[in-house]
């Protein structure tokens, strides 16, 4: 059916004349963002970095970095290490953590009036075994199916994270042990517009039951939106509490996991 070109004259007068209307929202007072992360690499290294930022209202696209907070580590004998930062990022890093499996380290961020602490133990993981792709054909674009697989250890209570990186892709998954316990088992990504040559980065990072439950929710509310601490749901809630002020604990996580990682070349 054909369309009176008076009609389409007139879409497009009321579509030149909108103007752009922001709403006067109710903004909730700033919370502290955390993503505090230590990890026990392959070689034996420890890589221990604090990204802190501070939520902002609807119409800022990016939240604010936090650079003038204390943030340091006590282990459960009494050893202190201290995070610095440079810049304007918001990223704290430390390089003198030895992880050890049997030692609880505490976390603490002091910024402004409030003081924010969590304790955790390393969680151990298992290696990749191999990694394979697939080529399918989407609606409009094809894509590929990224596997890596690793061996579950017998026993039941292991959990993974697991995270996908290539110059145009960074996506994160959860997994457990209910249904492949001892077995080799899959981790899925799957990725569109690949180019051949393109070299990914696949890791797989120890969690407890805690963190997985913690990312499981936050997936599910982020969807397919990037990284998981892009826009934090106020219900989410993780393993940091606020001591000052319970009531406006931060959102984040502090985990403390082994890695293992694998670089492979799109085909």
């Amino acid at each position: 059916m054909k369309k009176s070109p008076y009609i389409i004259i007139a879409l497009l007068f009321l579509i030149s004349c909108s103007d752009v209307v922001e709403l006067d929202l109710n903004n909730s007072d700033p919370r502290l963002v955390i993503d505090a992360r230590l990890e026990l690499q392959e070689d034996g290294t420890t890589s221990s970095i604090v990204e802190l930022t501070r939520t902002a209202g609807f119409y800022i696209e990016e939240n604010p970095s936090v650079t003038d907070a204390t943030v340091f580590i006590t282990e459960d004998n009494g050893t202190v290490h201290n995070f610095t930062t440079t810049g304007n990022q918001g990223i704290y890093t430390n390089n003198t953590i030895n992880l050890q499996d049997s030692n609880i380290y505490t976390l603490t961020i002091v910024d402004q009036a409030d003081t924010y602490t969590s304790s955790e133990q390393l969680e151990r993981t298992s290696t990749f075994t191999g990694v394979e792709q697939e080529s399918f054909d989407g609606f409009d674009d094809e894509f590929l199916q990224i596997t890596a697989s690793f061996d579950d250890p017998a026993g039941l209570g292991d959990f993974y994270l697991f995270k996908y990186d290539d110059i145009d892709n960074d996506q994160v998954d959860i997994g457990d042990d209910e249904f492949i316990d001892g077995n080799n088992a899959d981790t899925i990504f799957f990725v569109e517009d690949a180019v051949p040559g393109t070299v990914a980065t696949i890791k797989i990072m120890g969690i407890d039951q805690r963190c997985f439950n913690f990312y499981e929710v936050l997936l599910q509310q982020a969807g397919d939106s990037g990284s998981p601490f892009a826009t934090q749901p106020a219900v989410v809630r993780g393993n940091i509490i606020n001591s000052t002020d319970s009531d406006r604990y931060p959102f984040g996580y502090f985990r403390i996991s082994e890695v293992f990682e694998v670089e492979y070349t799109i085909q």
